[in-house]
C-alpha cells in the first residue's frame, strides 16, 4: 500500500484548501512543514523499497510543476497566486513518486476539474458579498487532481 505514503499531502491538500475557501490565502509555514513530512515519507518509501532515485523524482516533479505553476501564474498576472504555487510543493513531492505518467494525469485532472470548479464557483460564489467576491480558491482544484493522480 505505498500510497499510504501520500497521507501528509492529503492531509496538507485538506488543509490548505480549507484555508484557501475561507480566505484565500496559503499558509507558507504549512506548505513548508507538510513539504518536509512528505519528503521524510518518500524516503521512509524509497529506504524500504531500496530505490532512492524515487525522492530525487519526486523532488525534480515537484519543483518542476510549482516552476510550471509559476510561469502560468506571471503569465496572466491574478489567475493563479503565489500560494497557488507554493501548495504544488507538497503534492507534487506525493504525485512525483509515481513517475511522469501520474503527473501528466494529475494536470489533466486539475485542468478538467480547475475548469468545473472555477465554472461552479463563479456560479455559486457564497462569498460573493465579502472581500473575496470574484477570487476563485484553486487550490481544492490542484488538490483533486493530486488525489486522483494518485488514486488512478
Amino acid at each position: 500500500m505505498p500510497y499510504l505514503y501520500c497521507l501528509p499531502s492529503l492531509i496538507c491538500a485538506v488543509a490548505l484548501s480549507v484555508e484557501d475557501i475561507r480566505r484565500r490565502r496559503v499558509p507558507r509555514v504549512w506548505v513548508a512543514v507538510f513539504s518536509v513530512i512528505q519528503l521524510v515519507a518518500d524516503l521512509v518509501w524509497a529506504g524500504m523499497a531500496n530505490q532512492f532515485f524515487i525522492v530525487l523524482q519526486a523532488l525534480l516533479f515537484a519543483l518542476l510543476c510549482a516552476f510550471v505553476q509559476l510561469l502560468l501564474a506571471l503569465v496572466k498576472p491574478g489567475a493563479l497566486g503565489l500560494g497557488d504555487v507554493t501548495a504544488m510543493l507538497p503534492l507534487g513531492l506525493a504525485v512525483g513518486m509515481y513517475g511522469l505518467e501520474s503527473v501528466i494525469v494529475w494536470w489533466v485532472a486539475m485542468s478538467l476539474f480547475g475548469l468545473a470548479w472555477v465554472m461552479f464557483w463563479t456560479r455559486f460564489d457564497p462569498q460573493r458579498h465579502t472581500e473575496y467576491r470574484g477570487r476563485t480558491p484553486f487550490v481544492p482544484a490542484i488538490a483533486v487532481g493530486a488525489i486522483a493522480a494518485v488514486l488512478i
